[in-house]
């Protein structure tokens, strides 16, 4: 299998929307609300949204594609000098736990270079998702909530501290 991780532009929105459906419907059929997910699928992970996330040159997306299709994903961008905060890292459910989900995670950190810290959120019935963090070696200090329409999701706040 050939692979590489690349830069995402507009032509690859339309594939990344379906890698985006894919992973959500997995990781949270059955443990969040019908209309949560559906909330998230069409206004979060809409076409016009991914279209401007990948357009924005503040953003970085990248994605780890095989020789037929993309298998995971990330798009992140600085919040400050130091800080990174990954905004999406999916994989496909299909293709998890095969080391896939470390690409694009080190792909972004690379980009950004030199960093201190990486942040992101996590859902707290992302199960799959908070064993990945922890293997990757993000602490969880803290919980949030993040809101989707009336819902609110709790979650944990992840930071991963980098050697200099």
């Amino acid at each position: 299998m050939v692979s590489e991780i690349r830069r995402l532009t507009t032509r690859d929105v339309v594939e990344l929307k379906q890698l985006l459906k894919a992973c959500w419907l997995d990781t949270y059929t059955g443990s969040l609300p019908d209309r949560t997910i559906r909330t998230v699928l069409e206004l979060w992970q809409s076409e016009e949204n991914l279209f401007r996330g990948v357009q924005n040159p503040q953003l970085y997306y990248a994605g780890y594609f095989d020789t037929s299709s993309m298998l995971g994903m990330v798009s992140c961008g600085k919040v400050d000098q130091d800080t990174l905060r990954i905004y999406r890292h999916y994989v496909s459910p299909s293709s998890q736990r095969r080391g896939i989900g470390s690409r694009p995670m080190d792909d972004a950190v690379e980009h950004f270079k030199p960093l201190k810290q990486v942040v992101l959120d996590v859902e707290e019935g992302n199960k799959k998702g908070i064993n990945f963090y922890k293997r990757y070696g993000f602490a969880f200090p803290a919980k949030t909530v993040i809101k989707v329409g009336d819902d609110e999701i709790p979650s944990l706040i992840a930071e991963l501290e980098l050697q200099e």
